[in-house]
C-alpha cells in the first residue's frame, strides 16, 4: 500500500480556500501501478509560439514549498518517500525561468535551492508572531507567504505563477486546475492568465498523450495572491495565479509525472501561457 502525506491549510487563520496549500501529514491511498503508463517522449509537445510584447517584462515564479517542507508526499508502505512536490516545483519552475529569459523576460524567483523562502522564520508581517523557536519554516505560515510576495513586490513583477502539484486523501481526485483572486484591483487580469494556462496545460497534456482530467478554473482568496489582510499580509501588487499541474496522489497522474514526457509538458504550458499573456495584452 501507498501512502501521501498532505499539507494542511494554506494560512494561520481561516479564510476560504477550496484547494488549500498543505503541509506533510500521511495518509493512505491506492496502490500506485506497477509500471508507469508510457508517454510519448520529450518531443511530443507544441512547440510554443513567437514571444509577442514579452520583452522587458518581469515574471515572478515561486516554486511552492522547499526545504523541511517537501509539500505533498507520496510514500511507499514503508514509508519511504516516492514522489515529493517539492521536487517538481523547482526543477520546472528553473526550466521555466530558462525558457523565460531566452524570450526576453526578466525573471525573478522566490527561491532557487531547496531550501525555505524564511528560514529563520523572520517576523515579516510584522504582526509579532512567528514560527516557534527552532521550528521549521513552512509555507502554511503567513511570513513565509510575505517572503515570497515581498520578493515578487520588490522586483515590481508584471505577474506572478505559483508552481504546485496537488494531493488529496480521496485517490480518485486527479486532473489540473489554476486558481485566482477575484477580489483585486487587477483581477480581470488574472483571469486572463488563469484561462490562457488552463487552456495550455490541456493542449499540452493531450500532445504528450496523456488524458489529464480538467479540474477548472477556481476562484479563492489565497494569501499569496491577495486580497489585502491588515495586520496579516501585505499583498502582492500584480495579477497572479496558482497552478496545481497534477495529483501525486492519485496513480494515473503519478504514473504520468514520472515519464519523460511530463516536464517538458508541463514547462511549455507554463510558458506558453505567460507568452500568450503577454501578446494578448499588447495586441
Amino acid at each position: 500500500m501507498l501512502t501521501v502525506g498532505l499539507r494542511a491549510g494554506p494560512l494561520a487563520e481561516p479564510v476560504p480556500a477550496p484547494t488549500p496549500l498543505p503541509t506533510a501529514t500521511p495518509l493512505p491511498i491506492a496502490t500506485m501501478p506497477p509500471s508507469p503508463t508510457p508517454a510519448p517522449t520529450e518531443t511530443a509537445v507544441l512547440a510554443p509560439s513567437p514571444a509577442s510584447g514579452a520583452a522587458g517584462r518581469t515574471v515572478c515564479i515561486d516554486p511552492g514549498h522547499g526545504g523541511a517542507d517537501r509539500g505533498n508526499v507520496r510514500l511507499d508502505e514503508d514509508g519511504q518517500i516516492l514522489l515529493q512536490e517539492k521536487d517538481f516545483t523547482l526543477p520546472h519552475s528553473l526550466m521555466l525561468a530558462d525558457r523565460l529569459r531566452a524570450a526576453g523576460i526578466d525573471v525573478v524567483m522566490t527561491r532557487t535551492t531547496d531550501a525555505e523562502v524564511n528560514p529563520d522564520n523572520t517576523d515579516l508581517n510584522n504582526d509579532g508572531t512567528v514560527a516557534p523557536a527552532g521550528g521549521e519554516a513552512r509555507s502554511n505560515q503567513l511570513d513565509d507567504l510575505q517572503a515570497r510576495i515581498n520578493i515578487c513586490n520588490q522586483a515590481g513583477a508584471d505577474i506572478l505563477v505559483s508552481v504546485h502539484y496537488n494531493g488529496a486523501e480521496n485517490a480518485f481526485l486527479q486532473g489540473y486546475e489554476v486558481w485566482y483572486n477575484g477580489d483585486r484591483p487587477f483581477s480581470e487580469n488574472s483571469a486572463l492568465l488563469a484561462r490562457l494556462m488552463h487552456t495550455e496545460l490541456g493542449n499540452q497534456y493531450a500532445a504528450a498523450g496523456y488524458d489529464a482530467f480538467d479540474k477548472g478554473i477556481g476562484i479563492e482568496a489565497h494569501a499569496l495572491t491577495g486580497p489585502a489582510r491588515p495586520g496579516s499580509l501585505v499583498p502582492s501588487e500584480m495579477p497572479g495565479i496558482i497552478v496545481e499541474g497534477l495529483f501525486l496522489s492519485n496513480d494515473d497522474d503519478a504514473a504520468f509525472v514520472v515519464t519523460d514526457a511530463a516536464a517538458p509538458a508541463l514547462v511549455t504550458a507554463y510558458e506558453q501561457a505567460i507568452l500568450n499573456y503577454f501578446a494578448e495584452l499588447t495586441g
